[in-house]
């Protein structure tokens, strides 16, 4: 009984490798291309973070990714572009002052957006139920 319950799970184990050397990505095609862009004139400094809901193939993880950058001449958009089925972004302005937009993008597609000279901004996109 033990030989032919280490032999099933031994074929499962082949089996699961195998479908995760067959598919490139691991990531679930459930997940969306986030887009956020931050948009100032020049010399406005940022700093913030995003936390992500990713998807796997087998289950699910919450992930962050750093946000900073500052506004030149030559570069007043700064773009991030971060995988997830969910996203929840601060984004902190460096600079009194100074206008800035942040525009959140799912799939392309303009999901969510502030502007202002304040300090901190809040952006989120959850998915509503079915």
């Amino acid at each position: 009984m033990k030989k032919r319950l280490a032999i099933v799970a031994l074929l499962v184990l082949v089996i699961l490798v195998a479908g995760l050397a067959v598919c490139p990505g691991i990531r679930s095609w459930k997940n969306a291309e986030f887009i956020v862009k931050v948009i100032g004139p020049e010399g406005t400094e940022f700093e913030g973070f995003c936390t992500h809901e990713v998807k796997y193939v087998i289950g699910s993880r919450t992930e962050a990714t750093d946000l900073q950058g500052e506004m030149t001449v030559d570069n007043n958009t700064f773009e991030f572009v971060v995988p997830g089925i969910e996203i929840s972004c601060v984004i902190k302005s460096k600079t009194p002052g100074n206008r800035i937009t942040i525009i959140l993008l799912k799939d392309g597609t303009e999901v969510n957006r502030v502007e202002g000279a304040g300090y901190d901004f809040y952006l989120d996109y959850y998915p509503q139920p079915s």
